[in-house]
């Protein structure tokens, strides 16, 4: 996609702008608060104007977004924010959890989210505290995915698209199957990603299989093993997936679509495509722990990521999609180009696995990679 706009230059200007306006704010507070304590007299004695509206605990990913948009909540809300970590894989909230700890906010995807709402691990969400839901697209503003016993437990907020990437100096055209990922002409500059679930769901997709039940896994055990010969390296991480395509160290495979927009607004040749078989796509979501002890901050903060102007700032800084259907209007036009997809892609919602097929998925992957 050609554009005379540079999107990080677009999310600086944002930032800067969103930025002055805290600082501005912040200057008034810290105005009030010098007057407060001269007029005590006492100079070693200070008055917080402000009201404390206690604190919220939040552990995350997505985090250039969240730490840029910290300041400006705790500003505007007077809750005082405490990040305990980031984390680069589901798993790590689930052992946390799982042991007792407390939070007021993460961000789990949609399969995992089934998976804590089975085991007991999330708040309820009160929709009336989130009035912002009705910037969302209508099928996602209480959607039933989400849903137990006609309660929600989760907000879905960022569609991930498991793309097809490509090289555009060595591809004129999109590929238009997943077939290319087999193709023997880019021996050695293929990459895929080293996920169960990613392997043996988008080969089922290939062969026409259904990729949330499979059936067909001698043919995919086959597939997997031939494209093996093909791939020099498989990524876990992100960030070094994207840096293969922007290098040029491989030229075709898979990656998220948010991460390709990333790579190309960085100078990577790179574009993404949804071939004929379709994708996965992953979306993440926002949840409160049941473990949470300010589960009303928890739900402030899902009231305010969901902004228009907060979530597009994550478009622009992150460029993954969003469900926010209001945060399209945000952005630039050019920008907004770059997440249209077209009308008719066949586009699989990853959700929770049976247990039995899940089982079944991590065997066969981990039999193609000792192989």
């Amino acid at each position: 996609m050609s554009s005379t706009t540079d999107p990080r230059q677009m999310g600086i200007d944002r930032r800067t702008l969103l930025k002055g306006a805290a600082g501005a704010a912040a200057g008034t507070s810290a105005l009030s608060a010098a007057i407060a304590q001269a007029s005590t007299g006492d100079a070693g004695f200070y008055v917080n104007l402000r009201q404390d509206n206690g604190e919220l605990v939040i552990y995350n990913w997505y985090q250039p977004w969240i730490a840029e948009v910290v300041p400006m909540f705790e500003e505007e809300t007077g809750i005082s924010v405490e990040q305990i970590g980031t984390y680069s894989s589901n798993d790590e909230w689930w052992a946390r959890l799982n042991a007792g700890e407390n939070f007021d906010f993460f961000i789990p995807t949609t399969d995992w989210v089934q998976r804590a709402m089975a085991a007991d691990l999330l708040h309820e969400i009160d929709s009336s505290l989130i009035p912002n839901l009705s910037n969302l697209f209508e099928d996602w503003q209480a959607n039933e995915v989400y849903q137990q016993d006609g309660a929600s437990f989760a907000v879905p907020f960022s569609r991930v698209y498991y793309s097809l990437t490509y090289n555009t100096n060595e591809f004129a055209e999109a590929p238009t199957s997943w077939e290319v990922t087999w193709d023997e002409a880019y021996d050695g500059r293929i990459t895929m990603q080293d996920q169960a679930y990613a392997r043996v769901g988008t080969t089922a997709l290939l062969l026409g299989d259904d990729p949330l039940n499979p059936t067909m896994w001698d043919e995919i055990r086959d597939r997997l093993l031939a494209q093996k010969e093909l791939v020099p390296k498989y990524w876990t991480d992100y960030q070094n997936g994207m840096e293969m395509f922007v290098n040029e160290e491989v030229v075709v495979g898979q990656l998220t679509a948010g991460r390709t927009r990333m790579g190309a607004a960085e100078g990577g040749p790179i574009d993404w495509t949804v071939p004929d078989e379709g994708v996965l796509t992953f979306i993440d979501t926002f949840a409160i722990p049941n473990t949470s002890e300010n589960p009303e901050n928890g739900h402030a903060f899902i009231d305010f990521l969901n902004r228009p102007d907060i979530m597009a700032l994550e478009m622009e800084m992150m460029y993954y999609d969003t469900l926010n259907e209001a945060a399209r209007g945000e952005l630039d036009e050019e920008l907004a180009a770059q997440f249209e997809i077209r009308e008719d892609a066949h586009l699989v919602l990853a959700t929770e696995l049976d247990p039995q097929v899940r089982s079944q998925v991590d065997e066969l992957w981990t039999e193609v990679k000792l192989s």
